[in-house]
């Protein structure tokens, strides 16, 4: 969750070099770009992330057949999520981003994770569903087109609530779920769900045949179709597209970084984060301001805490193994909404658990995380929220990407007067969350700043906006979107938008499950009628 990506990860997203760990791939995984232009392809996928990821699952699922192109502006840096690989690549979880922009307005744009995977390399793995209340400004045929949906992207992900994910969620998650759901319930801005049971969870990480969990990410998944589909798939790693020329209607050739790609009107899919492919489009069609592109840009703003408390505030915990909790919990003001995520670790072993831990515990990003979380004399706590940062399509003044003069790709955010509220309601609520749970033990919150334990909260308000979304959004009329209920461009016939970009309406639920669901649906659309 929080940072969902194509979900887009928790980790600090400012940028730090990462060449030294660049790992070359060979040609079982990637393949050159002159082979690639000499071939013909039915589909190309701009963008080797998640939502590429998913898409083309379902996609081959109906027509194996299928020649698909992929190109990934980075290299193949992983083949699996950061924490399902071991402590020993905690480090890229920091580390392995960029940020090819320019930030104006009152946040910076967070970054990407410019390799193979994208932002689900190192995701913390929170899936919420979206109720109908959230989705209320979406067109109803898309709501109810994704009914059908939901659970085949939960199937996908492999999403289950946190405290199926192994006997460490037990005592510790019992218990804090017992006090947030009072603390809720207390609350006149978080929402009280039916029962403690719902406050888990729900993470993207299944259980594999070994009996081990693995949180999802993307380039497990493309490098499984390449495999499965030699000589129908391919992978074309640091290549980003730079343009897109357009004949009679259709998209015919990519200008790339490692030249022109002739496509012939082949269907062009953009599963690229929402700035990228928002640059794209603003880049490609001169009339593509006048439609809306770039506008109505709705984010997250976060405010994040580490805490800790005595571990005798907690009562039962287990001596002979570590105890965990996964808790989400929505809230709302009367225009915005919210969510906490909170989670927790308490160990009496550093060195019998950690590893575990740090496969089981979403949230692990930041230097020394797992050793600060696997504190023997206390139980650690990370609560992070996420707060709407409305778009508005309407206003010339709100939040939006645009090409600057010098040709840079521009994100510009600006909060209004209720933004700022619902930031303040969350930081409240948290407030409210943390005293339920410590009950009157002494709490301490880490000030990173100074490297130490304080009595006093630090500043806990990130300077970056999250999960950028509705720059490209889908709608029934060219009045009220860029792209129609398929996502499919206005300006053209033959290129379809995945991800965050195309959300006529943004939250502050981790958009992943929702991208997913929206992926599975269009490879059906594309796979059933092309």
């Amino acid at each position: 969750m929080p940072i969902s990506d194509c979900s887009p990860s928790y980790a600090d997203p400012r940028p730090a070099p990462a060449d030294h760990l660049r790992v070359s791939a060979d040609h079982h995984v990637v393949t050159p770009f002159e082979e690639a232009r000499r071939r013909a392809y039915d589909i190309v996928v701009v963008g080797g992330g998640g939502t590429a990821a998913v898409f083309l699952t379902g996609l081959l699922r109906l027509r194996p057949e299928a020649r698909v192109l992929v190109l990934e502006q980075g290299p193949f840096l992983l083949p699996s999520h950061a924490q399902n690989l071991g402590l020993a690549f905690q480090p890229l979880m920091a580390s392995a981003v960029a940020s090819p922009w320019r930030s104006e307005g009152e946040l910076e744009v967070v970054a990407q994770v410019p390799y193979l995977g994208g932002r689900t390399l190192v995701w913390s793995g929170s899936c919420p569903q979206p109720s109908l209340e959230q989705l209320a400004g979406w067109p109803d045929a898309l709501v109810r087109d994704l009914e059908g949906y939901w659970d085949p992207a939960k199937e996908l992900l492999g999403v289950q609530p946190a405290d199926a994910l192994g006997p460490e969620y037990a005592v510790l998650q019992d218990q804090m779920a017992a006090s947030v759901w009072m603390a809720a319930g207390e609350s006149e801005s978080l929402s009280l769900p039916a029962s403690e049971k719902d406050l888990s969870a729900p993470i993207a990480q299944s259980t594999v045949d070994s009996g081990a969990t693995e949180r999802f990410s993307g380039v497990s998944h493309l490098l499984r179709a390449k495999a499965a589909q030699p000589g129908t798939v391919d992978i074309v790693t640091e290549c980003a597209v730079h343009g897109m020329t357009q004949e009679d209607g259709r998209i015919r050739t990519l200008s790339t970084d490692q030249g022109a790609l002739d496509v012939a009107g082949a269907d062009i899919v953009l599963a690229m984060g929402a700035i990228e492919a928002t640059r794209l489009v603003l880049s490609s069609f001169p009339d593509a301001p006048r439609s809306g592109a770039g506008n109505n840009l709705g984010s997250n703003t976060a405010s994040f805490l580490t805490c800790r408390l005595p571990r005798g505030a907690f009562q039962g915990l287990s001596d002979d193994r570590a105890e965990l909790a996964a808790l989400y919990v929505d809230g709302a003001t009367a225009d915005r909404e919210f969510h906490l995520h909170v989670t927790a670790c308490a160990t009496t072993d550093r060195a019998r658990d950690l590893s575990r831990i740090y496969r089981l515990l979403p949230d692990m990003f930041g230097d020394d995380t797992p050793q600060r979380v696997s504190d023997p004399d206390h139980v650690i706590l990370l609560v992070h929220g996420l707060a709407q940062l409305a778009g508005d399509p309407a206003s010339p003044s709100a939040s939006s990407v645009t090409l600057g003069s010098d040709g840079a790709t521009v994100g510009t955010y600006r909060l209004s007067p209720a933004d700022r509220a619902v930031w303040d309601a969350m930081d409240e609520a948290a407030d409210a969350v943390l005293r339920q749970l410590a009950g009157g033990a002494p709490l301490e919150y880490w000030d990173p700043q100074h490297a130490t334990w304080s009595s006093t909260p630090p500043d806990r308000r990130m300077p970056f906006a999250y999960h950028e979304a509705g720059t490209l959004r889908m709608g029934t009329s060219p009045e009220d979107s860029v792209t129609d209920l398929y996502g499919r461009l206005r300006l053209t016939e033959n290129v379809h938008v995945l991800g965050g970009a195309t959300f006529p309406t943004r939250g502050s639920w981790n958009p992943f499950l929702t991208m997913a669901a929206l992926a599975l649906r269009l490879a059906d659309h594309i796979g059933k009628n092309t």
